[in-house]
């Protein structure tokens, strides 16, 4: 079963788009790019597209894959959260999203 997510019944994978909408707009100013370069007109946009995926797929999967999705991105945080206590957050998002 899936770990209770931070707040009242708030989703994890959700509350992950709101904080890696967060840390890309954190990290725009370090990087030649800007949230065009990540297909967004802003940071709202992106968590809104994020949410609106993640939605998407949600709809799709059976309980027992949900309930895996939404450790993963559990463990998603946790690594952000891992990343950032070592300063290292916006070089790896460097990497993963504009890694060409």
């Amino acid at each position: 079963m899936a770990a209770p997510a931070a707040g009242c019944g708030q989703d994890p994978c959700e509350t992950l788009c709101t904080t890696m909408g967060r840390e890309l707009g954190r990290c725009m100013g370090e990087w030649p790019a800007d949230w065009q370069d990540l297909d967004a007109t802003g940071r709202r946009a992106w968590v809104t597209s994020c949410r609106n995926g993640w939605s998407e797929v949600r709809a799709d999967l059976e309980p027992r894959e949900l309930d895996d999705a939404l450790d993963q991105c559990g463990e998603t945080q946790d690594a952000l959260d891992e990343l950032d206590a070592r300063g290292e957050t916006c070089d790896v998002l460097r990497a993963l999203y504009l890694a060409r």
